[in-house]
């Protein structure tokens, strides 16, 4: 959660050292413990410190190192210090920072070294003897980091806001962007801004005044399997690498927060770290702390069975938040000046009042059950692996207890997730047709013509959606779009209350144990996400551990879209709109609100959201 910056001039110039201090203060939020820059010739790093680990609390940075000539600055938290200690000849004593570790493995393995690290990281090097800048972000992209680069400069920041302190970087809308968002479609390189991108998980850069070198240091083996004797031994394994993913993020000198829903994710991380708090001598940490939203007027929605049976074991501080009647555009606009563009979930201010609760209990370090969802699998196209392998008498027994335990009849999953999945692509590119598809509908024609919007859909989200037919392909695919996005959105929120966000469920080893694993150690008696609940016997409730997919929060959004915003969105939508009707098909979105005003509740609500949003935050930002 603390913030780095930095400036290569490629062309050799030198940098103006009060450039990359106010490229440093614009991310002050983010590090209130801590200011620093180091500028040589035509580099400058930049660090805002936020203290987290024990050891954090003794570290500086940038750190330079006088006899490697390595300059470093990071935002990082790195697991494996024991085995790198080992391998690096370092003490793992709280004196030595978690960046020193980073250090020390370029010096051995250069630009490997990312590779060998496990954790959440972004960090920058200055190779002052080969006159080379390294960068690299984690595996999973829970650390971001944003760059603009040109034959003359390179510039990078933990946010987007701090590369326009130079009048070389564009201030420019990127419309495609702004077509896929409406659009509704997970784009995680591209940024509103063009010629901004987000550096992709999983890759570093070397780049020197020559030339610059992208590379992907790792990616999950598509073709990776795990095969083991019992449902027991699968369990077995997979507790110890969970219990291990959830350990490593415990590591903190404050206060840990858990966002606990009742699900089976947060459920399972909250009870897990509970578990390794009370079997650790050493642990100074009273009762865990969680916070969650309960609904009075909708009891559709409410988990809060779910929360307090977790709560009730014992051991937890639960704090509550009634989320009722909150406006979904309460302080819009400041909200979009700290997320700094366009976002898809209809629940920020709720996410806000969450982590501002958290402030208030003094709260630094939060686990959440984020990413469990495409981790884990629902196993999706399962059934129809089944019927293409022929095996119809496990498939009738898995939908029969599918149907059973979901209460829902035979005719859904066996059209959708068995005959439809079997129609010939050629057959079913009609549904996808510009007037029927609602991601084509919001659309203004004619920008949607220019864009080339229909292309982009079939290239970019259609054609790969098609392509993962069966459900190992699909967990493949959904491990490498789901989540990035929602982590750099989550990361933006976070920052404004000086907390930093720790997803166990996005440890790059169980990432990859449960991808391998056969997929009906993901999918099993009618029961999705199998291993997960097999794995958490005996440590969740058993409530929590055999409930089927939490509630929809799409009626409190619409309720309470229409009872605080109706003027507003009345505005917005039947006025003359000249901000967003070049990207927004009007008469559509009137007909999406009206919808919505005579109470018809529809999926659709939610790409009016994006136009609403697309609005606020186009006016806000001065970028037309």
């Amino acid at each position: 959660m603390s913030a780095i910056t930095g400036i290569f001039y490629r062309d050799g110039r030198n940098v103006n050292p009060e450039l990359i201090k106010f490229m440093n203060k614009k991310l002050s939020h983010r590090g209130p413990d801590g200011s620093k820059v180091f500028t040589e010739g035509s580099v400058a790093f930049g660090h805002q410190m936020l203290h987290t680990t024990p050891e954090s609390i003794h570290e500086t940075l940038p750190l330079s190192d006088e006899e490697t000539k390595l300059v470093i600055t990071s935002d990082a938290r790195i697991d494996n210090r024991i085995e790198l200690s080992k391998e690096l000849d370092i003490k793992n004593e709280i004196n030595v920072s978690d960046s020193y570790f980073i250090l020390k493995a370029y010096q051995e393995w250069g630009e490997k070294c990312p590779e060998k690290l496990l954790g959440d990281f972004t960090f920058a090097i200055w190779d002052q003897n080969n006159e080379k800048l390294f960068c690299a972000r984690d595996h999973m992209g829970v650390k971001p980091l944003y760059y603009y680069l040109s034959d003359e400069l390179f510039i990078f920041a933990t946010e987007i806001r701090a590369l326009f302190t130079l009048p070389e970087v564009p201030y420019r809308l990127n419309e495609q962007k702004v077509a896929v968002y409406l659009m509704d479609i997970i784009d995680n390189k591209s940024t509103f801004y063009k010629d901004i991108f987000s550096f992709s998980p999983a890759h570093s850069i070397t780049i020197n005044q020559n030339g610059n070198n992208i590379r992907k240091y790792w990616k999950l083996n598509p073709k990776s399997q795990i095969i083991m004797n019992s449902d027991e031994e699968y369990a077995k394994a997979f507790r110890e690498i969970f219990s291990e993913a959830v350990k490593c993020r415990l590591r903190s000198a404050f206060t840990l927060g858990f966002e606990l829903s009742g699900g089976l994710d947060s459920s399972s991380v909250v009870c897990m770290a509970k578990k390794i708090l009370n079997e650790n001598e050493n642990s100074s940490s009273t009762n865990i702390k969680t916070f969650s939203f309960i609904y009075d007027d909708f009891p559709q929605c409410d988990e809060s069975y779910y929360i307090k049976t977790v709560t009730d074991t014992g051991g937890i501080e639960p704090h509550f938040i009634l989320g009722d009647k909150i406006n979904p555009l309460e302080n819009m606009e400041t909200i979009l000046g700290y997320q700094e563009q366009p976002f898809f979930t209809p629940f920020m201010v709720m996410i806000y009042k969450l982590y501002n609760k958290m402030l208030e209990k003094n709260v630094r370090i939060m686990l959440s059950g984020v990413g469990g969802d495409s981790v884990v699998s629902f196993a999706t196209n399962y059934f129809r692996d089944l019927a293409v392998s022929f095996k119809w008498k496990k498939l009738l027994k898995e939908l029969n207890d599918y149907t059973r335990q979901t209460k829902v009849g035979y005719y859904n999953p066996l059209f959708y997730n068995v005959f439809l999945p079997l129609i010939p692509d050629y057959l079913k590119r009609p549904i996808n047709h510009f007037n029927n598809n609602p991601k084509y509908r919001i659309l203004n024609k004619k920008f949607a013509k220019r864009i080339e919007s229909e292309k982009y859909l079939n290239d970019h989200f259609l054609k790969p959606v098609r392509d993962a037919k069966t459900a190992k392909k699909n967990h493949y695919y959904l491990l490498s779009i789901d989540n990035i996005y929602m982590l750099e959105m989550f990361d933006r929120t976070t920052s404004f209350f000086s907390i930093e966000p720790r997803y166990p469920f996005l440890d790059k080893r169980l990432v990859e144990y449960c991808y391998a694993i056969p997929t009906e150690m993901k999918f099993k008696f009618g029961w999705n996400r199998y291993i997960l609940r097999v794995a958490m016997a005996n440590i969740i409730p058993q409530e929590n551990q055999w409930r089927q997919k939490p509630a929809s929060l799409v009626p409190i959004f619409e309720r309470n879209i229409m009872l605080f915003e109706n003027t507003r969105l009345n505005n917005i939508i039947n006025s003359n709109n000249e901000i967003i009707e070049e990207y927004v098909d009007i008469n559509e979105l009137r007909n999406i609100y009206q919808k919505l005003k005579n109470k018809n509740s529809s999926y659709d609500s939610l790409y009016m959201w994006f136009a609403i949003i697309l609005n606020l935050w186009l006016k806000e930002s001065n970028i037309l």
